[in-house]
């Protein structure tokens, strides 16, 4: 028999935004950066943490004051938010950055751009659409990848200046420091670029 769950005035809530949401998964970002230290497994939850913090900064940045900003309309008339490729994509395009002209077009590197390719494509979209498979991944280059990622994450969240997403720069910019730190602390990002 089902448990019943029982609804009191002692019931709690999590609440989210997508920018809390964003947020949380930057610090995810960093707490499986540690675990994978000693365990490569973790290094799936690094980048799905990341490919999340980095999804959720580009809608916040893009949204601006209208949520419909990240919006589009389906075929069958249904309101659906923008995936992650639209979302890089319009965070490159002036037209879609320009909310009341306060935010600048995000400008990647050639790495920065084979890093986000790497991170959606070739890891994020395996982990989640997993197919029924051996996969051995070589994780020497992880690192480097993440490394890259966190200096994408620092140009939407911070200097592409979505100024009405509501969230905490200068923590932002210290979670991005320190899993950097992290980084560059326990892994020898020289060898990899």
């Amino acid at each position: 028999m089902p448990s019943k769950v029982t609804l009191t005035a002692a019931t709690k809530y999590a609440e989210f935004t997508e920018e809390s949401n964003a947020l949380d998964y930057l610090e995810k970002t960093l707490d499986f950066i540690k675990t994978a230290v000693g365990n490569p497994v973790e290094w799936k939850w690094v980048v799905l943490a990341i490919h999340g913090a980095l999804y959720g900064f580009m809608i916040c940045t893009l949204k601006g004051t209208d949520p419909d900003n990240v919006c589009v309309t389906t075929k069958a008339g249904h309101v659906k938010l923008i995936d992650f490729r639209a979302a890089r994509k319009r965070c490159q395009q002036p037209e879609f950055t320009s909310v009341s002209g306060f935010t600048n077009v995000l400008r990647l590197t050639h790495n920065e751009d084979l890093a986000l390719d790497m991170i959606h494509n070739d890891f994020r979209n395996q982990f989640l659409h997993y197919r029924p498979t051996l996969w051995s991944i070589e994780v020497t280059g992880m690192p480097f990848v993440i490394d890259l990622g966190l200096d994408v994450l620092r140009k939407v969240a911070l200097d592409m200046g979505g100024y009405y997403a509501h969230y905490d720069r200068e923590k932002v910019a210290k979670l991005i420091g320190r899993g950097k730190h992290l980084l560059q602390k326990n892994f020898d990002l020289s060898k990899q670029g």
